[in-house]
C-alpha cells in the first residue's frame, strides 16, 4: 500500500510537471507569435503607407494633366495608366520605388511636355488669325519666343499685330508651368504651321531626361536579369547532407537544389544565389563526381547555401512542401533564416 501512495505521489508530480512545461510552452508560443504578427504588421502598414505616397503621386500627376488641358492626350493617358499599374503591381518597397523613380517622373515629363505642344498649337491659331500674317505672300519662317525676363519676341520684327502679341503672352504666361517657349512656324500663301521648334539646348534637356529614365529601365532590367547586383529583403537556406549520411540517399545532389531554386522562382522570387554564385537564364547547376558546379564553379557543401531575394514569408512557405519531402523521406536538414537585407552578387560570367 505505501509503495502504491510512493509511486501515485511521483505520478502526480510528473503530472505537475508535465502541465508546467506544457504551460510555458503555450505562453513562449503566444509571445512568439504575438512579436512575429506585431512585425509582419508593421511591415504591412509601413508598405501600405508607400504604396498610400505613390498613389497620390499618381493622383497628383492626374490633377496635373487635366489642370493643364491634357488629360485626353494619348501619351499621357498612357504614360498614367503604365505608372499605376506599376503601382498596384509592386509587392515590395524596391518595386515602389522603381514605379516613383522611372514611371513617376516619365508621367511628369509627358505631361509636360505635352503641354508645351498644346502651348503651341494655341500660339499657332493666333498667328493663323493674325491679317498681317494672312496678308503674306512669299514663303517665310517665323519664331516666336517667349520668356519671363525677355517676354514675348516675334522675328521677324513687326510682323504681328500688337493685338496678336498680347494674346500669346497671356498664353504662354497663363502658367507657371512653362517659364520659357519657342515656337517655330513656317508661313507659306498666308497660313502658318508648326516646323521643329525646339533650341539646341532644350534638346539635350529632354535627351538627358530620358537617357536617364533609360537607365533606370536599364538597371532594373540588368539586375532583374541577374547581371547586376540585387538587395532586398529575402531569405537564406541552408542545406544539409543526413546526419552521418554516406550513401546517395542521404547527401545533397544538384537535382535538390534545382529544385528548391524553382520553387523560389515559383514563390515570386526576385533573384536566387547559389553558393555565392548569381543566377542568370544561363546558368547551370549540375553535379561532377561528389562536386556541385554551379555557373561551372565549385560550389560549398554540406551546407549548400542560397540566398533568396523576395517575400520572406511568401519564399519560405513556397518551400515548405519540398523542405518536409527532402526532410521526411531522406533526412537532409533544412535551415531558413528571413533577412531584411540580402545583397546577391552580379553573375560572374
Amino acid at each position: 500500500m505505501k509503495r502504491l501512495s510512493t509511486q501515485i505521489i511521483v505520478d502526480n508530480k510528473f503530472l505537475i510537471l508535465l502541465i508546467l512545461v506544457l504551460t510555458v510552452n503555450t505562453v513562449l508560443v503566444g509571445l512568439g507569435y504575438n512579436f512575429l504578427n506585431k512585425h509582419l504588421v508593421l511591415q504591412e502598414e509601413e508598405f501600405n503607407y508607400k504604396q498610400n505616397f505613390a498613389r497620390d503621386l499618381w493622383e497628383y500627376n492626374r490633377r496635373l494633366a487635366m489642370d493643364l488641358g491634357v488629360e485626353d492626350r494619348s501619351s499621357v493617358r498612357d504614360a498614367l495608366s503604365r505608372l499605376i499599374q506599376e503601382v498596384e503591381l509592386a509587392s515590395t518597397g524596391d518595386d515602389l520605388a522603381r514605379a516613383i523613380l522611372s514611371h513617376g517622373r516619365r508621367a511628369q515629363e509627358t505631361i509636360l511636355r505635352e503641354y508645351e505642344n498644346r502651348q503651341r498649337e494655341r500660339i499657332l491659331a493666333l498667328v493663323n488669325q493674325d491679317a498681317n500674317v494672312q496678308g503674306l505672300t512669299d514663303r517665310q519662317v517665323l519664331v516666336v519666343s517667349a520668356s519671363l525676363e525677355t517676354g514675348v519676341m516675334v522675328d521677324p520684327l513687326d510682323l504681328f499685330m500688337e493685338e496678336t502679341i498680347l494674346e500669346i503672352a497671356d498664353i504662354v504666361f497663363e502658367s507657371e508651368t512653362v517659364q520659357s517657349l519657342s515656337v517655330m512656324m513656317e508661313v507659306e500663301e498666308g497660313r502658318a504651321r508648326l516646323v521643329t521648334s525646339i533650341s539646341p539646348v532644350e534638346q539635350i534637356r529632354i535627351l538627358s531626361d530620358e537617357l536617364d529614365s533609360l537607365r533606370v529601365d536599364s538597371r532594373a532590367l540588368r539586375s532583374a536579369a541577374g547581371f547586376l547586383d540585387m538587395t532586398g529583403e529575402g531569405i537564406i537556406i541552408k542545406i544539409y547532407d543526413a546526419v552521418e549520411g554516406f550513401t546517395t540517399n542521404a547527401i545533397i545532389h544538384e537535382t535538390d537544389v534545382r529544385d528548391v531554386v524553382n520553387e523560389l522562382y515559383a514563390s515570386g522570387a526576385k533573384g536566387v544565389a547559389v553558393g555565392g554564385q548569381r543566377l542568370a537564364a544561363t546558368s547551370a547547376i549540375r553535379c561532377v563526381g561528389p562536386v556541385i558546379l554551379v555557373n561551372d564553379e565549385r560550389i560549398s557543401v554540406n551546407p549548400v547555401v542560397i540566398h533568396a531575394v523576395g517575400d520572406p514569408r511568401v519564399l519560405e512557405s513556397g518551400i515548405s512542401i519540398i523542405r518536409l519531402s527532402l526532410e521526411s523521406m531522406r533526412d537532409l536538414r533544412f535551415e531558413i533564416e528571413r533577412a531584411d537585407n540580402i545583397t546577391l552578387p552580379a553573375h560572374s560570367r
